[in-house]
Order: C-alpha cells, then sequence, then structure tokens
C-alpha cells in the first residue's frame, strides 16, 4: 500500500480520538441528576361513617310440612279385621266419628250376653228380697231391672244412699256382677276403632278378614285439619323466635297462597344433622293446596335489631374482624356481631363517626396507606 493511504488512515485514527474525548469531557461537565424514590399508587376503598340506629330484620327458612296428629291404629283385642264405614286402604279419607274398622271375636260378645242372663237371674231372685226388706228402693230397683237387655249396655244403677241396702247388695254380688259385666262392656266396644278426627290413612298394615292379636297395627293416620312446618333454624338466630309469633308461609314453587302461621314450638336441642334447632310452626289446611311433604319457605318477621349498623359480609373477615381507616391509613378492629343475615350482618361494638370498610379487600394490610372514595368521585368513575 502506498504512503499516502496511510496517512490517511491515522488522520482518521486521530480524530476519532479526539471526538470520544471532547463527547467524555463535556458528560463530566453535566451536573449530576438526583435520583428519585419511586411513588406507591394511593389505594381507593368504599367506606361509610358508623352510625347506630334501629332495624326491622327478618329470618328467612325452608322447612318440610307435617300432620300435627299422627296416629298409629293398635288393636287391643283379639279378632279378625273388617272394614268399617271407608275402605281400609292407603289414602282413604274419612270424617271424625266414622268407623274404622271393627275387629269381630263372637266368642266374645256372646260370653258377654251370658253374664247379663245371669245378672238378671240374680237381680230376679234379688227384687224378692227388697220388697220385703227395702219397700222404699224396691220400685227403683225393679226399673233398673226392666231396662236390662242382653244386646244393650248396662244401664246406671239406682242411687244407694242406704248404708244397709248398700251391704246387702253386695252380699248378693249385686255390685260385684254389674261392674264386672261394665269392664266387659268397655273390652267389648275395643273391637270397633273409632276416627278420633278427620283425616287420611297413611299407612295400612292389615287387609280385610285378617286376624289381628292385641298390640298389633292396623294402620297408620293422620289429621288433615291442621298442619305444622319443621324449620330448622341457625342456633344463633333462635334467639330473635318466640312462641305465638306470627310467620307468612310460602310454598317453594310459588303456585299457591301466602299463609299466615303461628310459632307453636321451638326445641331445646340441637338435630344432630342439620346442626341447627328445630322450629315448629302450625298452619292452616287448605284443601288443594297443602300436603305432608310439601316444603314451605317461612318468614319470620317483625324481629327488632337495637343500636347496630348494618354491613355486608364480605366486608368481614377471620369472623369478627374489620378495617378501620384511621388518618389515611387502615387499622384493624374487632366488632360485636348482633344478627347474620344471608348477604348482610348487623354490628357494634366500635365508635360512632370512625369510618368502616364495607367491602372485600384483597392484599390490604394493617397500617395500608388509603383514601375513601366519595359519593362524588365514585360516579365519575
Amino acid at each position: 500500500m502506498s504512503k499516502k493511504f496511510y496517512r490517511i488512515f491515522l488522520a482518521v485514527l486521530v480524530f476519532l480520538g479526539l471526538g470520544i474525548v471532547l463527547l467524555l469531557t463535556l458528560e463530566s461537565l453535566k451536573p449530576e441528576k438526583t435520583k428519585q424514590k419511586p411513588q406507591k399508587a394511593t389505594r381507593y376503598v368504599n367506606a361509610e361513617k358508623i352510625v347506630y340506629k334501629n332495624y326491622d330484620a327478618e329470618i328467612i327458612a325452608s322447612g318440610r310440612v307435617m300432620a300435627i296428629e299422627q296416629v298409629n291404629l293398635s288393636s287391643e283385642v283379639q279378632g279378625k279385621v273388617f272394614t268399617g264405614d271407608v275402605p281400609l286402604k292407603k289414602g282413604a279419607a274419612f270424617r271424625k266419628g266414622q268407623v274404622l274398622a271393627r275387629i269381630v271375636n263372637e266368642e266374645v260378645t256372646y260370653n258377654l250376653k251370658s253374664q247379663k242372663s245371669r245378672f238378671l237371674m240374680s237381680l230376679a231372685n234379688v227384687l224378692a228380697d227388697l220388697k220385703l226388706d227395702f219397700p222404699d228402693a224396691y220400685n227403683e230397683w225393679q226399673i233398673f231391672f226392666n231396662a236390662v237387655n242382653v244386646d244393650d249396655d248396662l244401664p246406671a244403677l239406682p242411687d244407694i244412699n242406704n248404708k244397709q241396702l248398700k251391704i246387702f247388695l253386695s252380699s248378693r254380688n249385686v255390685l260385684g256382677d254389674y261392674y264386672s259385666i261394665k269392664s266387659f262392656e268397655e273390652r267389648v266396644d275395643k273391637h270397633t276403632i273409632i276416627a278420633p278426627f278427620s283425616g287420611n290413612f297413611t299407612q295400612v298394615n292389615m287387609q280385610e278378614g285378617s286376624v289381628i292379636n292385641p298390640g298389633a297395627v292396623i294402620g297408620t293416620i293422620i289429621n288433615t285439619s291442621t298442619y305444622e312446618v319443621e324449620v330448622p333454624v341457625e342456633k344463633n338466630e333462635v334467639k330473635w323466635l318466640k312462641k305465638g309469633q306470627t310467620v307468612n308461609v310460602v310454598p317453594e314453587e310459588r303456585t299457591a297462597d301466602t299463609l299466615v302461621g303461628t310459632i307453636v314450638r321451638i326445641a331445646q336441642f340441637k338435630d344432630p344433622q342439620t346442626q341447627s334447632i328445630p322450629v315448629y310452626v302450625k298452619i292452616p289446611s287448605k284443601a288443594g293446596q297443602v300436603y305432608e311433604g310439601d316444603y314451605y319457605s317461612c318468614l319470620f318477621k317483625d324481629i327488632k335489631v337495637k343500636n347496630s349498623m348494618e354491613l355486608p359480609r364480605s366486608a368481614v373477615f377471620n369472623h369478627n374482624e374489620i378495617f378501620l381507616v384511621q388518618n389515611s391509613r387502615l387499622k384493624k378492629a374487632v366488632i360485636n356481631i348482633v344478627k347474620i343475615n344471608e348477604k348482610t350482618l348487623f354490628l357494634n361494638g366500635l365508635k360512632e363517626g370512625e369510618f368502616i370498610v364495607n367491602e372485600a379487600l384483597l392484599n390490604a394490610n394493617e397500617n395500608m396507606q388509603v383514601k375513601i372514595i366519595d359519593q362524588a368521585e365514585k360516579k365519575q368513575r
């Protein structure tokens, strides 16, 4: 290469070196910039001032309809089962006073008639002596004798005011035979089972013609004139309820009318399955609307919650803690929970006038700097 090329190349290197030196010198002459600390973003929260007042609250719970009266028809005598005034079938309806079933035992019937015949013979023998020794009582006992019929129940005994007459009748075993027959009549009456109320058969265990022994269950009947709803209520809610309180009862399918019920019982035990307290609400029967086994929602109203504040349940954490805003920072506080609703709760135990956070805060901690969103700013957002 020629000397001219080397001179040009060297000149270029010199100029580059001088430019770098000059640039570094100018950079060093600039004043140093002060490093600024990164500013933390202010967090906005919804909060409101604590003010206590009185509220009208309610409790809603659902339960199953049950018949207030459910009776197992058990036989106290032996014999054959026959139907009464209504079919002995599951679902059969009956009215109070109708015959539900008859237990036929002809041996017992004939035995009773035999006892009454012997009693008449004893009375006939006694009447002759009564006419001589107790003439004042003779007419009454003669009328009683004529009224005795082997096919009917014995009439009431004449009044026995004379002590000697009482001894005389006892010695002839008249009184003993009379009460023995009356006892037997009571036993015979048990062969006819009368409906104690209007209702339905829900279960039938014996068919017509079956032989039944004492203690066996013929079937199960329910009273369809009144029902009750067994409602499970949380333990901490039961204190707001009382016996006699009126309740709005609504069918879950919402196709029937709302009924007005009354609390008739509040259990003093906890149901092991639901872990709640059973409350029983009596409701009127309505043909074609109320059936045993239906599910109804019970609305317990007229519950007065005094000196409290309502807050969303989502704002509470660790069971009973909330955030207050003090000097633009979060502060934990413990509340006293008065009543819990489905989505809100009533509380007290904090100082009025302070600001309480009324929303759930994620990744929040105590002493975090916050700013309360006022309503005007909230609308703009």
